[in-house]
């Protein structure tokens, strides 16, 4: 929040300068008052005509400097809200895999959305705020000690008790605005899984359940919402009385001394006029002082998400691979004491395709994941040529490897964006791709062909369709590794066994497949079949040995293919 300001420094400083001076404008207001009164008082016409002219001059340079000065507090806001979506963006999209999912993603589309307004409405606008109504209570201070030093002193002593209520209310307010920020992280929570839930909820006919379970967090938002706003009401009420009790202080105090003939009519109207000035700036600064700080912990939590450091991953040697990955006695869990893999050893020779077969549960998708670099608190070793993943740059890995999903995301663009991912490619690259893919045949089909919009996740298109834009997706990157975790069990059986049959057949891609298809057609084009079950290796070899060897692939094959 703070590098936000810094960044934005100049700005602010140009809108404290034109808050300054239209503040001392306004409470100038004042000495107007007082000389038009006076001069009224005394008969004195032509005096009464220039003070006419020149407080409708003194109004417009008013005005033009509030115009400037509330144009230039909007652009201050517009900056750092811009610039801390952008660090809380950055800090999301830079954390590892592991701490991205600890959390729900509607946590981060909360910190986005709601609490960014939160900051804005309570923060920096009453930081804003609060910087005005300070100069124009330090204004008003000066001109009140040249009209009577008495009348200020006496102010001074009943704005005392105005300063206590902050002190009250600060500490619970600060709770009920954290409250209100958890409350519509729920909120969101739980509207994002109705929204994505849409399909579950219309077969099963849960639309009533559905409204109950959001009808009861909308009126526990409303509620706690209500409870801070309360606080806040409270808080400005009391303010708002001592204020009035301070005002009337400075008003009959001023009649008193008219009366005993110490100041004019004019001093009094004048005095009157600023005791507003001098009350309503602390009024003010007493009300807003508690929302700002409020957000301290609102503030602390963007702070943590915008600033994430991966400590997961922090080598930065260039990675290789010219020869094999080597996994030596590496153990694994999600869980403590929940091992996923243990104590595997395993060679991946570069140009080699493997397939990586064995129950569900048995850790296929967590060994793929961990020679992507998904994870780094697992025990033993992961080497690219020698070097331990661990110590390389982890996005240098990334782009060594592709993978294609089972679950298949689509982003809301259309089918080109999908496949390039913000990159160029020439015109033959991605004609050649559609067609390694299999998806030229039904993108030839669409009247607006790459330009067709998928919509959101892919609603548009049918399960295989979108598998066959994530494999051109994953095939256009030419990355010497592709992973295949189960990427054509959506589409049909020829189709699928006719793109993995191409993948084979790339000499310079090495392919790991992870799959529930027991083709023996496409399993003997494997150089080598990893079985796993319960989280270990149990055996390797091509498909003739295992099935000639009798042991567990064959069980499992033969209970596969019954």
């Amino acid at each position: 929040m703070k590098e936000c300001i810094k960044k934005n420094k100049i700005l602010l400083f140009i809108t404290i300068i034109f808050s300054v001076i239209s503040s001392i404008t306004m409470v100038g207001v004042s000495l107007l008052l007082q000389s038009t009164i006076d001069k009224v008082m005394n008969g004195d016409m032509e005096g009464f005509k220039k003070i006419l002219i020149f407080t409708l001059i003194y109004c417009g340079i008013m005005g033009l400097l509030y115009f400037i000065y509330d144009i230039l507090s909007k652009m201050f806001i517009r900056n750092v809200t811009r610039e801390l979506r952008s660090k809380i963006f950055s800090g999301i999209i830079n954390h590892n895999y592991k701490d991205f999912n600890s959390k729900n993603t509607a946590d981060y589309i909360s910190a986005l959305t709601n609490d960014i307004k939160l900051v804005e409405e309570n923060y920096i606008t009453s930081l804003l705020l609060v910087l005005q109504f300070s100069v124009a209570f330090l204004a008003t201070i000066g001109i009140l000690l040249y009209l009577s030093p008495l009348v200020t002193g006496c102010l001074f002593i009943s704005m005392l008790l105005i300063f206590i209520v902050p002190s009250i209310f600060g500490k619970k307010l600060e709770s009920k605005q954290m409250n209100l920020s958890n409350k519509l992280t729920s909120f969101t929570t739980v509207i994002k899984d109705m929204l994505s839930g849409y399909d579950v909820i219309r077969s099963y006919n849960l639309k009533k359940d559905a409204f109950k379970e959001f009808e009861k967090e909308n009126v526990d938002l409303a509620k706690t919402k209500f409870e801070a706003d309360k606080l806040l009401v409270i808080n400005e009420t009391l303010s708002q009385l001592l204020g009035m009790g301070t005002q009337f202080v400075a008003v009959f105090l001023s009649a008193y001394l008219v009366l005993k003939g110490n100041i004019t009519m004019g001093t009094l109207i004048a005095i009157v006029q600023l005791s507003g000035s001098f009350i309503q700036p602390v009024i003010m600064i007493m009300s807003y002082a508690p929302k700002i700080t409020s957000m301290t912990s609102v503030i602390k939590r963007l702070d943590d998400i915008s600033n994430y450091k991966d400590n997961s991953f922090i080598g930065n040697e260039d990675p290789f691979f010219e020869n094999y990955i080597e996994i030596s006695n590496v153990n694994f869990a999600y869980e403590e004491n929940k091992n996923i893999l243990e104590n595997v050893d395993l060679k991946i020779k570069k140009n080699k395709k493997y397939a990586i077969v064995g129950p569900s549960g048995c850790g296929k998708s967590t060994l793929a994941k961990l020679i992507l670099g998904y994870y780094a608190d697992y025990s033993g070793e992961i080497k690219y040529d020698d070097k331990e993943i661990r110590n390389v740059n982890i996005e240098k890995i990334n782009k060594m490897i592709s993978i294609i999903h089972q679950n298949v995301y689509m982003f809301d663009k259309n089918i080109k964006d999908n496949i390039c991912l913000y990159e160029e490619f020439s015109y033959d690259n991605i004609n050649n791709i559609l067609k390694l893919s299999g998806a030229d045949k039904f993108i030839n089909e669409l009247e607006e062909g790459l330009d067709y919009f998928v919509g959101e996740n892919g609603n548009n298109l049918s399960g295989g369709q979108r598998q066959r834009i994530a494999i051109a997706r994953a095939l256009i990157q030419q990355t010497p590794i592709l992973v295949l975790d189960e990427g054509t069990s959506a589409i049909d059986m020829q189709t699928g066994y006719d793109i993995e049959n191409r993948l084979l057949n790339l000499d310079n891609l090495t392919l790991m497949t992870i799959t529930h298809k027991m083709s023996q057609e496409l399993l003997s084009l494997y150089d080598e079949i990893i079985f796993m079950e319960d989280g270990k290796i149990i055996e390797q070899g091509n498909f003739t040995d295992l099935i000639k060897k009798e042991a567990k692939f064959y069980d499992f094959y033969k209970l596969e293919t019954a």
